[in-house]
């Protein structure tokens, strides 16, 4: 490609080993491919003893925020490092090229990066170096921190927890992700249902700053189905802590209405089923739409 891709800071060398004829032919003749030597039975424990007295396992609370950030950020390397010169300038909506969405994303990691003490560099060209050296921070230094305010990334200015914010970058680093296969003609994903439904979660208690039109002073309440469902009730009223009628129940797909929340499908297509207001699940579709990170 016409930028090497880096990780860690590092561009990738060549494979080599049994992905090159010539290592492969080398490590046949003495044998190397065809041995196979099981470990011995305590070394897996003794590797695991010496680990933790490196560095202690990371808290619960924070393995639980990190893994969803983390599973997305391997997921979206293995797709970086498949791509070819000319993949790399394949047309996106809203952000170019593929590299310049890549740019896009490592921009928007950065308010959580910078909070975590990564040094800030030539990141756009180092999207994984600065992701990963996030994530290798926040498990190791998070605890404390976890209810901390962080910007947040969107179209208008808004704080949340590093919590919370690491959620987002699960979630936008999927969308941007799945932006890549669109723009490639390749299938889409969808993350582990536990994941799918932290997203929902982050997302639906902010529908009421999505919204536009005057004050309603009722409640909505979202029922997402398939892996990762769960059920939302958000009221609308501008007063905190009133209580308000319910006024809608909208149904619809956990996946799908998490690509709708990253403005991914026009809301006037998304399919759903409401029980109330029509005018309202309207209303709330479109709020949703608006929730994305672009």
């Amino acid at each position: 490609m016409a930028d090497e891709y880096w990780r860690n800071g590092q561009p990738q060398p060549p494979r080599h080993g049994p992905d090159c004829p010539e290592c492969a032919l080398a490590l046949a003749s003495i044998g190397v491919l065809e041995q196979e030597a099981a470990p011995p039975p305590r070394l897996r424990e003794a590797v695991l003893s010496k680990a933790r007295r490196v560095r202690p396992p990371a808290r619960p609370e924070v393995v639980e925020a990190a893994v969803p950030y983390a599973a997305q950020l391997a997921l979206m390397d293995e797709l970086l490092t498949e791509l070819s010169d000319d993949e790399w300038s394949a047309p996106v909506v809203k952000h170019g090229t593929v590299r310049g969405m890549v740019e896009h994303l490592a921009a928007n990691d950065r308010p959580v990066a910078a909070l975590m003490g990564v040094p800030d560099g030539p990141w756009p060209r180092l999207w994984r170096g600065q992701a990963t050296t996030l994530l290798e921070r926040f498990s190791r230094n998070a605890g404390p921190l976890l209810e901390v305010e962080v910007d947040l990334a969107g179209r208008s200015p808004a704080r949340g927890s590093l919590r919370a914010a690491m959620v987002q970058r699960a979630f936008e680093t999927w969308t941007h992700a799945d932006d890549i296969r669109t723009a490639l003609a390749r299938p889409l994903t969808a993350p582990d249902p536990d994941h799918v439904r932290r997203i929902a979660g982050f997302a639906i208690p902010k529908l009421p700053r999505a919204r536009q039109g005057p004050p309603r002073d009722v409640a909505v309440m979202i029922s997402l189905l398939g892996p990762g469902g769960g059920t939302w009730t958000v009221s609308l009223s501008e007063v905190p802590g009133r209580r308000v009628p319910l006024a809608l129940t909208l149904r619809a797909d956990a996946v799908g209405f998490c690509r709708l929340m990253a403005g991914r499908v026009p809301p006037d297509d998304f399919p759903y089923e409401a029980e109330g207001r029509a005018a309202l699940a309207h209303e709330v579709v479109w709020a949703a739409s608006r929730l994305g990170c672009d």
